[in-house]
């Protein structure tokens, strides 16, 4: 257990006694509307921890779990930083850490690891300000968030072309404005700005009663870009004002608590979120071992999983797990992940894996071809 005056962190340690051994932090929600999305991060860098643990450890080293929740507070992800950053003993020392899940204190929690030559690994996409932040350590494989107006824009091309649509964003998230503005972006550059409207959900005041009014006055497909109770309350206004309203949202930001909130008024709605991979030829045969074995990373764990695996091959290459050594293997060298052959450049990812639709039905996700 590491601990300021003021806060206290408890993490859980899975000690592997009579073998020397790394420790690797995860860093994600524990509780709330977010704990699902941690969850699966967590046990995915869980399944690459026990699998490389079963086959020998990594330069004759085991591998221990440190799970650490942060609360997605900038105050609280500071602080686990400046602690983990202090233990340089063998023993207690960290060699990589997976997040965190949340972006709090991006900049500032990058230099304190990179100061503390800790090795940290990002699994989920990022703002464009984090996405071009280059640290010594620090490495992106989750991509940038504005791939999902990529991906959103080609579907709407796909399914909806020709017809008016509105994105409802809250300006103050920082992941949802570029992707409000990505969106704008493409349609202009595509001639269909004429088709597009943001609508700043900020300038309502919280009066979402408005708002639906507003957007449905030439919309019937509304992209909600928001928090999980923003998202569900301005969900619920637009399906009573219209029920045949076309609904979009963003899994990471929406959350759990927007289909709890929804209940069966879920059904219909469209979910981008990151691919799951399970049906990528390059994991293909990875995946099958791991089932076999009772493993099976699952949504966001998969690239938790990528991330273990990312460094363990990192070290091997470097031969060592000093710090500085595997930092030199970050850049100009190709690595296999999930999604394929992948680059980094200034610790971004050249390469990274896209997003999907899905579709409530029956209360389960459905891929959208």
């Amino acid at each position: 257990m590491f601990q300021t005056a003021k806060y206290i962190f408890a993490f859980q340690l899975f000690w592997v006694f009579g073998a020397q051994a790394a420790n690797i932090a995860v860093i994600a929600p524990k509780v709330g509307p977010m704990a699902k999305f941690g969850y699966n991060l967590s046990e995915g860098v869980r399944t690459a921890i026990e699998d490389i643990n079963q086959n020998g450890g990594i330069l004759g080293e085991q591998l221990n779990l440190i799970t650490v929740d942060d609360q997605c507070e900038d105050s609280f992800a500071v602080s686990a930083a400046q602690m983990m950053a202090l233990n340089s003993s063998a023993k207690d020392k960290i060699n990589l850490v997976i997040g965190p899940y949340c972006g709090n204190a991006f900049a500032r929690i990058s230099q304190i690891y990179a100061q503390g030559k800790i090795i940290r690994i990002v699994p989920v996409p990022v703002d464009k300000a984090q996405y071009n932040l280059n640290e010594a350590g620090l490495i992106k494989i989750g991509g940038i968030v504005s791939e999902e107006a990529e991906a959103f824009f080609a579907f709407y091309q796909n399914r909806f072309a020709g017809k008016n649509i509105a994105v409802a964003y809250e300006s103050s998230l920082a992941a949802a404005l570029e992707t409000a503005y990505g969106l704008r972006a493409l349609f202009d550059e595509n001639g269909q700005g004429n088709r597009l409207t943001l609508y700043d959900l900020a300038g309502y005041q919280e009066d979402y009663e408005r708002a639906a009014q507003e957007i449905l006055l030439n919309n019937k497909i509304v992209y909600i870009l928001g928090r999980p109770k923003v998202t569900a309350v301005m969900a619920q206004k637009l399906q009573e004002k219209n029920s045949e309203t076309v609904l979009l949202i963003d899994e990471y930001l929406a959350t759990p608590l927007f289909f709890r909130e929804m209940g069966n008024f879920a059904e219909g709605v469209y979910v981008m979120a990151k691919e799951d991979l399970k049906d990528s030829p390059t994991f293909t045969e990875e995946l099958v071992r791991l089932r076999l074995d009772g493993r099976e990373p699952k949504g966001l764990g998969v690239y938790g999983y990528a991330a273990v695996k990312l460094w363990s091959d990192m070290v091997r290459r470097a031969g060592s797990m000093d710090f500085d050594k595997i930092n030199k293997q970050r850049d100009g060298t190709q690595f296999d992940l999930p999604w394929g052959k992948v680059e980094f450049s200034g610790g971004r990812a050249l390469q990274s894996s896209g997003y999907e639709v899905y579709q409530i039905v029956n209360g389960e996700y459905t891929q959208v071809d």
